[in-house]
């Protein structure tokens, strides 16, 4: 068997080959082409083993590799091997991979499929236009700011807001800006509503995003967007390794009889994590046992942990609804929160 560790950049790899007994066959620089990749490999003729850390083009180096080699990809922050290197190159480094590959060492990544890997595009494209027209919306207000202008529309962006905005007094300069910035929120509020049609088509055909949108605060966005960013369920063992993959735990340092704790760690995925805190806000208003659950919490945490931990809770939920195939119970769910929980429901 011979392994090959690469340090894998947009323009070129910088490849290093061990054989079993961890002697350096090959050490060398490979344009990032498939011709070139394929020539590389094809020298071997024993069979290959490639790791390369994740990042954001792998999927085309896996695809111009073929399927000629077996490839590895590493979770680029556990390896501490090459993060805590005092001397840090493009040799180093891959021949760091190519001794932990050997050797078996290496914090594997999961490979998420074509399909969700386009699926993670989609829903991910939807919250980038969102995210943009609300910059948008903000610098109209700050155009209406800088003037000293005021409104009193609940939301300025609706109807009547709309017809008042077309009519304000601005001087000319900032009419035509103000003009920009609306056509603008035009443009992208059309590519929302087409996104979200894609959204309704995607969530009436897979039954999963159906158990998902009986989870109190989770729509047919928030369901497309956990099946994408979760993959298969069955890669998390248990509801723990799902709520680490969130970030949604608290971290923790403990050595001999030290122990120290603090805020939830933000690590793995930022967009898992953003939606299930957004979905524990709306779950909050609308769900009795979810609102009794944070406000137990509330007397004694700060409103923003107390959000968190619901988040968490609900998460636990989302492991739960695709590990079994079932829909969400609101009395299971305030039994699980505590006796408390259950007798506060049963009360309403």
């Amino acid at each position: 068997m011979i392994h090959v560790g690469v340090d894998l950049h947009q323009e070129f790899c910088y490849m290093t080959a061990l054989d079993s007994r961890g002697r350096q066959l090959n050490a060398q620089a490979v344009a990032n082409e498939r011709t070139a990749l394929r020539a590389y490999f094809s020298r071997f003729r024993k069979p290959v083993r490639v790791a390369v850390e994740a990042c954001g083009f792998w999927p085309a180096f896996r695809e111009a590799i073929g399927d000629q080699v077996e490839l590895r990809l590493v979770h680029s922050a556990r390896v501490k091997a090459i993060a805590a290197a005092k001397l840090k190159n493009d040799r180093i480094d891959s021949g760091t991979l190519a001794h932990l590959l050997r050797c078996d060492l290496l914090p594997e990544a999961w490979m998420a499929d074509e399909g969700t890997r386009e699926l993670r595009q989609q829903v991910r494209l939807r919250a980038t236009l969102v995210r943009q027209r609300t910059r948008l919306k903000n610098q109209v207000h700050a155009v209406l700011h800088q003037h000293g202008v005021r409104h009193r529309f609940t939301d300025l962006f609706g109807a009547a807001g709309r017809v008042w905005l077309e009519t304000v007094p601005l001087p000319l300069v900032p009419r035509q800006v103000l003009r920009t910035y609306l056509e603008l929120i035009d443009q992208f509020s059309v590519r929302i509503l087409e996104q979200d049609k894609s959204v309704k088509q995607f969530t009436k055909k897979d039954p999963r995003a159906k158990w998902l949108m009986t989870i109190p605060g989770i729509g047919p966005y928030s369901a497309m967007l956990l099946l994408a960013e979760i993959g298969q369920i069955h890669r998390f063992p248990d509801k723990q390794g799902l709520s680490n993959y969130a970030g949604l735990v608290p971290w923790l340092r403990e050595s001999a009889d030290k122990r120290r704790s603090g805020g939830i760690t933000r690590v793995g995925s930022p967009w898992l994590r953003w939606i299930m805190v957004e979905a524990a806000q709306t779950a909050v208003r609308t769900s009795p046992a979810v609102r009794s659950y944070f406000e137990r919490l509330r007397q004694r945490k700060h409103r923003n942990v107390a959000v968190v931990a619901v988040a968490r809770k609900l998460l636990v939920a989302v492991w739960a609804l695709l590990q079994h195939g079932e829909c969400f119970d609101e009395r299971k769910f305030a039994q699980s929160c505590g006796k408390d929980g259950a007798r506060r429901l049963g009360k309403r």
